[in-house]
């Protein structure tokens, strides 16, 4: 001990040394030794005496956190293509000791913690793959690969999740329970969860409950370091679609002779926002957007197709129903009253995602201890983006919050070719899914309910 605690005159200790060799609080220790007392600051506590904080073990890793996070962002992978990095994922696990499972959902990782006592087992689940754009950044991490880039935060999401695990491999003799670190692959649209599930990794460990979360400026209701929750919808359900509208081409100059795909397209498109306004109810948020349009190739030619690509976006279930089923209903009509013909495909997209109340209030509770009660907001709106994670959520209870990460130097949003997020954050998150997932497995949750 000698090498990590610092010489106290005796006569600045209060206290006589024969009535309390051993001085324990929750900021100091005392350390009496052949006439001499002794002060063992709140940073050196843990390595002396085993005691667990990981809100500091957190902070004091921070830099390896940076490290991981870049890494990765150097490297992006879209989709399941995510290969590389699942290997540095897989291979910094194996060397921490951490019993670790590849290929889960065809290039998922899985870390396994065990603890050394019986208890229940939480699943902390962390997406990582990229998005085809090209980066626009300038800084010294930019993507490797032209067109890719980790432009949502899947990158520092990854670094949090190996923070988990590194942290709580050091404790896994004083773990009761097993935590189950899954990284998972093509969140982006890809249903990687669908996959990483159907692969049985939630049967296979028997995981009780989940928590993941998000970094960035998804919620403008969130500054820097707060964190955002809800005690029931957090982000809307899904579904995205492509349109075909077919007609007859023909020159510019004679569009009677033609079936003009471009201006039946234009009605469409105004058509299905109608939907929206007048027959969604208004207290039923839903979005319809048309995000690609693709048809001719010159001022004078009229097209013989014309292309629509786009998404909607719900949280109730009978506003789902009613998109899902009239957007092809408008365009059938339209395309019939102008003699066109069309096709229409629309894919399984994802459930909403919906916190559990229960796990939500016994995680607020842990968020409050880590970032400060000030810093844990129940959003006043959830967020019509969407996320996979709502699988996990359908399968088992648990909880998805949203970390803020924006400041004014990472201004650009989600899904740009300038996105960033704040990386001094890194530290927080880490620490709300290494304590959530400690507490779940030690049975905290069991006794709050």
């Amino acid at each position: 001990m000698n090498d990590i605690i610092t010489h106290i005159p005796p006569r600045k200790i209060i206290l006589h040394p024969r009535r309390q060799k051993k001085i324990i609080n929750c900021v100091s220790i005392l350390y009496y030794r052949q006439g001499a007392c002794y002060y063992l600051s709140v940073s050196k506590i843990a390595e002396a005496v085993k005691i667990r904080d990981f809100k500091q073990e957190a902070k004091d890793i921070q830099a390896k956190l940076v490290e991981w996070r870049r890494w990765c962002h150097r490297r992006p992978g879209v989709g399941f293509a995510v290969e590389e990095t699942a290997d540095y994922i897989a291979a910094l696990l194996e060397d921490w000791g951490v019993e670790t499972e590849r290929g889960v959902g065809k290039t998922g990782v899985v870390g396994i913690v065990r603890g050394s006592r019986p208890g229940p087992t939480i699943g902390v689940r962390v997406d990582m793959d990229a998005l085809p754009i090209q980066e626009e950044n300038t800084h010294d991490f930019v993507s490797k690969y032209p067109g890719k880039m980790h432009a949502c935060g899947h990158d520092g999401h990854i670094a949090m999740g190996l923070g988990t695990a590194r942290l709580l491999s050091r404790h896994r003799q004083d773990l009761a329970g097993t935590v189950i670190i899954i990284f998972q692959p093509g969140e982006e649209g890809w249903r990687g969860a669908k996959a990483v599930i159907d692969d049985g990794v939630l049967q296979r460990h028997q995981v009780e409950a989940i928590v993941a979360g998000h970094i960035g400026t998804l919620s403008p209701e969130l500054t820097l370091g707060q964190v955002g929750i809800t005690f029931g919808p957090i982000m809307a359900a899904v579904n995205n679609f492509e349109a075909w509208v077919i007609g007859r081409g023909g020159h510019g100059a004679l569009p009677h002779n033609t079936v003009d795909p471009v201006v039946i397209s234009a009605e469409i498109i105004t058509a299905w926002q109608r939907i929206i306004s007048r027959e969604i109810p208004p207290l039923y948020p839903a979005v319809l957007t048309v995000g690609q349009i693709q048809g001719g190739s010159t001022h004078n030619i009229i097209p013989t197709e014309v292309y629509l690509q786009g998404t909607i976006r719900y949280f109730h279930q009978s506003a789902g129903d009613i998109l899902r089923t009239r957007l092809e209903e408008v365009m059938a009509g339209i395309c019939k009253t102008w003699k066109a013909q069309y096709k229409f495909k629309l894919d399984q997209g994802y459930p909403p995602v919906i916190n559990d109340p229960q796990f939500t209030k016994f995680f607020r509770k842990i968020a409050a201890s880590l970032a400060g009660p000030e810093n844990v907001k129940v959003l006043e709106f959830p967020t019509m983006v969407s996320e996979d994670v709502s699988f996990f959520l359908q399968a088992v209870p648990g909880t998805f919050f949203l970390l803020g990460a924006g400041n004014t130097g990472t201004d650009s949003p989600h899904h740009h070719g300038r996105f960033d997020f704040d990386e001094s954050i890194l530290w927080l998150g880490t620490a709300l899914l290494t304590e959530t997932a400690w507490q779940y497995a030690e049975g905290k949750y069991q006794q709050c309910n």
